[in-house]
């Protein structure tokens, strides 16, 4: 992928005409992909995939193209010919265009390196281990693995360059379907290379989790309920923040559904603090403008809006300083901050509630004043006294954000759990977030 990536940029080099600039943002995969159904596989394939977004700049107008690669092996040659294609194509578009006021492209040769190290997918070793792990638990799965890359290149001698190996796993464990009532307890593990151990140790304590679910189901009348939120729950609400909440341009044409906060009018909880952190890895360094962007950006300090993430064509259209955010001004690598409630003492702190595994089919009820809803699903139980008693029957929530995460959130967990996106519509993707448990004492259950 690098020598890929090496060649990609030395072609914009020479297509490139005096006072034109060509830029490209590279994608490029090469994973490993097993589904499990009764914890034996169902399908299992590899794919090696390499796509440059091009872009060709003239004075103030631009046009731009996707070009899919020859191959991960492809020579100079079979990449210029692609390229030289596309650039006839474009510059015929260019001419036609009409001009970008907002175009705003990093013309600087910024050089960059981030390349973790390589991490091998033995498939049979991993797929015996699941099959062991699981025993005869009814074990649904998909895993990704392998190398995932991302690059800017341009003419002017740009080359920042990102990859990372990682594996994802995510499985549910699924109970006997009785009487039509289906149930199951979802988790997940990610990692840079395959541990095993920690593997193992996960699925065993989902099929635990699943012996709950046998218990009869408790129908809950429509109210408030104190709630722990796991990670995962609290991550499923945080990523509806990546819908307007941190983006400069929503907040400026007022289509964020944290306006109120951003204004004063509400504030959260001083426990909630949210950083754009690329320390975590889970993103490049860079954007597909090509500006180097900050390893870190407060968010949320102490439950009050600091900052939101703004890009070069927002900055430039409001007058404002950009940092260097995607054109989606969506977090990448989001980080909250844990606090002191230890994952052992959580459901005596819960005491009588509901524990919440997982979010589903969130959206903005009423984007203005910050509401969101959604549905409970998989392991949602009832817990009396500190011990859980049973599932619960799905129900939906509507709660304003400020509200959960704000007079009503007691307490953060003391450890965060790492959730790479596991997208892949398109393509592997990046990005990701790293969150706590949340002990809310009353969200809002409609029906």
């Amino acid at each position: 992928m690098r020598r890929l990536f090496d060649t990609l940029a030395e072609v914009l080099e020479a297509q490139a005409r005096p006072g034109e600039l060509l830029v490209a943002t590279l994608e490029a995969e090469a994973s490993e992909f097993v589904r499990f159904n009764h914890a034996r596989v169902r399908q299992a394939g590899r794919l090696e995939r390499a796509v440059a977004r091009l872009r060709l700049i003239d004075g103030d107008r631009q046009a731009g193209c996707a070009v899919t690669l020859p191959g991960l092996g492809t020579g100079r040659d079979g990449v210029a010919a692609r390229i030289a294609e596309a650039v006839v194509d474009l510059r015929a578009a260019v001419a036609a265009s009409e001009p970008d006021p907002l175009l705003d492209v990093n013309r600087s040769p910024v050089v960059s390196d981030d390349d973790a190290p390589d991490a091998v997918f033995d498939r049979a070793a991993f797929v015996d281990l699941v099959a062991q792990a699981a025993g005869d638990a009814d074990l649904v799965g998909f895993c990704a693995a392998g190398p995932v890359a991302r690059g800017f290149c341009s003419s002017a001698g740009s080359r920042q360059w990102y990859r990372r190996d990682s594996l994802a796993f995510d499985w549910s464990i699924h109970l006997p379907d009785d009487a039509g009532t289906r149930r199951a307890v979802k988790a997940g593990w990610s990692g840079p290379a395959l541990d095993a151990a920690a593997v193992a140790a996960a699925i065993g304590r989902s099929r635990a989790d699943a012996s709950v679910l046998a218990r009869p189901v408790r129908r809950l009348a429509p109210g408030d309920y104190r709630v722990l939120l796991a990670p995962r729950a609290l991550g499923d609400l945080l990523e509806m923040f990546g819908w307007g909440g941190f983006s400069a341009r929503a907040h400026r044409t007022g289509q964020s559904p944290l306006g109120r906060l951003a204004r004063g009018e509400v504030s959260m909880s001083p426990l909630l603090s949210v950083v754009e952190d690329l320390d975590a890895g889970f993103a490049p360094a860079f954007q597909s403008d090509g500006y180097p962007r900050p390893r870190r950006v407060p968010l949320i300090e102490r439950g009050r809006l600091v900052d939101t993430l703004a890009s070069p064509r927002t900055a430039r259209e409001f007058g404002l300083s950009s940092n260097a955010a995607s054109d989606h001004e969506s977090p990448e690598s989001l980080r909250v901050a844990p606090g002191t409630l230890r994952a052992d003492e959580a459901l005596a702190r819960l005491g009588t509630g509901v524990s919440v595994s997982n979010l589903w089919y969130l959206n903005w009820s009423d984007r203005a004043a910050g509401r969101v809803t959604g549905m409970t699903r998989f392991a949602s139980l009832w817990v009396e006294d500190g011990e859980p008693v049973g599932p619960i029957e799905a129900m939906r929530f509507d709660d304003a954000v400020h509200r959960v995460l704000g007079d009503a959130l007691e307490a953060l967990g003391d450890t965060p759990l790492r959730m790479p996106s596991t997208d892949t519509w398109d393509s592997r993707a990046t990005g990701g977030l790293e969150a706590p448990s949340a002990l809310v004492s009353a969200l809002r259950f409609a029906l």
